[in-house]
């Protein structure tokens, strides 16, 4: 691979440090221009630029062979499957529950066999980066961001069940990245919508979130992804971690001896995106030790800080053995990988490989409360929220579900869908339609983080039916209500789980 990196142009070296990706499902000609002009050497994918199994192993199989003939060298071609509401696989295929629903089952076997099943589909279908595990501990519940994508609310957790993510994905030539460093869970600002600030002591870091990252380091992660956040504590200037020479050279690299990738959150984010132009924020990001830029969405962005980065290696503001050195870790990651030449979709989303899943799925839902409390009754009346992506991450705007509509078709009753954060014109809909029902099914999402929700559950608390509440993302819907119910979390928003709580409803 030294041979191979004295070869590089300047160009050619610059464009390892890009990721990037498109929209629509085939590459537009902007982004092939890219590639060929910019030598763009790696791909992110969304769930906009995916349809089914054929078509995403045709579009990987293009972008590799577009790629390799224009730099000669294989590109990292990434996604987000943590599974559950961050998911990026095809329907076809056997997508695994979120952190937090996995941690559920307490079965450290049970999350490795599904990491190796996720890492084996990736492989087949012609991606060899999975930006995962999650590393965050979601230790503040009004965190918007992560909550159902963390293991859990404790260090513990997340060491024990992340550090069988990593090994699985390894074993298959799979290239994990843990994120978000140095700790994403006890915020309550989404880093898509705006600049988190973490107040905690350094001893407090060291104690909670630090933690998973020391330990996965200690097993050798290949990849760390940096958060959009400040961290007072680590960072004295108050400046975003990933323009932090202090938090990305001296802390993660030197102090931690941290030898993989560091790799950006996607630099459009707007904890950035306000912080500076694209190319001030990507120049200060390499000098304070990331490796690898993500771009995801903008193939002019790309360009404009492609240009920005040789003119700053031409000035010697970055000198060309930092620059070497962030290129030679590159391509030795890339060296580990799965080449993308053999890809065989029937291997993705194999009878299996979905039995496993359904399963595993199954396992992840525990009932809470006395299910005899709770009847339907002739004359029940279904509560919920219109699907909605309370983060940028996810996708379950594209759910074709509705919670309500489904339970309303299936048994019967009145149905009510509400928007996000209901308004009073919503909940006094709701008052007047609770009369002469027999029970109240509800599913929230997120409801803790908002005041409509927050009514609702209050609303439904003080009347006198039985109640059966699933929430539909994170689980902590369920002590804004005080009254005994039937309560089941099914951590995310999916046809999949509806079905199951629909049959736990008549059990």
């Amino acid at each position: 691979m030294n041979k191979k990196l004295e070869g590089l142009s300047l160009e050619e070296k610059v464009g390892q440090l890009f990721v990037s990706g498109f929209f629509g499902l085939w590459p537009t000609e902007e982004y092939l221009d890219l590639i060929e002009e910019e030598k763009l050497g790696n791909v992110i994918l969304f769930s906009h630029n995916i349809s089914d199994k054929k078509q995403l192993a045709c579009l990987n199989k293009t972008l590799r062979k577009k790629i390799v003939k224009e730099t000669g060298i294989i590109p990292f071609i990434s996604v987000d499957e943590e599974g559950g509401v961050v998911t990026r696989l095809p329907k076809e295929c056997a997508i695994m529950p979120s952190a937090m629903a996995q941690s559920q089952t307490k079965d450290r076997q049970l999350i490795y066999e599904g990491a190796r099943i996720t890492a084996e589909q990736l492989k087949q279908l012609g991606i060899n980066m999975n930006l995962a595990p999650v590393l965050d501990i979601n230790s503040n519940r009004q965190n918007p961001v992560i909550g159902v994508r963390s293991f859990g609310e404790c260090s513990d957790d997340v060491c024990f069940y992340a550090k069988e993510v990593m090994k699985a994905h390894k074993e298959i030539g799979i290239l994990c990245s843990g994120k978000h460093f140095p700790g994403h869970g006890d915020t309550d600002i989404d880093s898509h919508l705006g600049l988190p600030v973490i107040e905690k002591s350094r001893k407090e870091l060291e104690r909670q979130e630090l933690v998973p990252f020391k330990e996965m380091i200690r097993k050798e992660i290949p990849a760390i992804t940096i958060a959009h956040i400040v961290v007072k504590a680590l960072e004295p200037l108050e400046i975003p971690c990933t323009i932090s020479k202090t938090v990305l050279t001296d802390y993660l690299r030197k102090e931690l001896n941290y030898q993989g990738l560091i790799i950006s959150d996607c630099m459009e984010m707007k904890a950035m995106s306000e912080y500076g132009t694209i190319e001030e924020n990507v120049i200060s990001a390499l000098k304070a030790g990331i490796d690898l830029i993500f771009i995801s969405h903008t193939p002019s962005l790309v360009k404009r800080a492609s240009k920005a980065v040789r003119e700053a290696v031409k000035r010697e503001e970055i000198t060309m053995e930092e620059l070497d050195k962030k290129v030679a870790r590159i391509l030795k990651a890339k060296e580990t990988l799965s080449t993308l030449e053999e890809i065989d979709i029937a291997k993705a989303g194999t009878k299996e490989q979905l039995d496993f899943t359904n399963s595993f799925l199954e396992k992840t839902i525990q009932k809470e409360g006395k299910k005899e409390a709770f009847f339907l009754g002739e004359n029940p009346i279904f509560i919920g929220i219109i699907p909605s992506n309370t983060t940028n991450v996810s996708d379950i705007a594209r759910q074709p579900i509705l919670f309500a509509d489904y339970l309303a078709n299936k048994y019967g009753g009145t149905k009510i869908t509400l928007s996000l954060d209901p308004g009073e014109e919503e909940l006094q809909q709701v008052k007047e339609s609770l009369i002469g029902k027999t029970s109240v099914v509800v599913g929230t999402l997120n409801g803790h983080l908002y005041e409509g929700q927050k009514k609702l559950l209050s609303i439904l608390d003080h009347s006198s039916l039985p109640v059966a509440l699933a929430t539909l993302r994170n689980p902590y819907d369920r002590v804004l209500i005080k009254k005994d119910i039937f309560f089941v979390p099914l951590y995310e928003y999916s046809e999949r789980v509806i079905q199951i709580f629909a049959e736990y409803l008549v059990q």
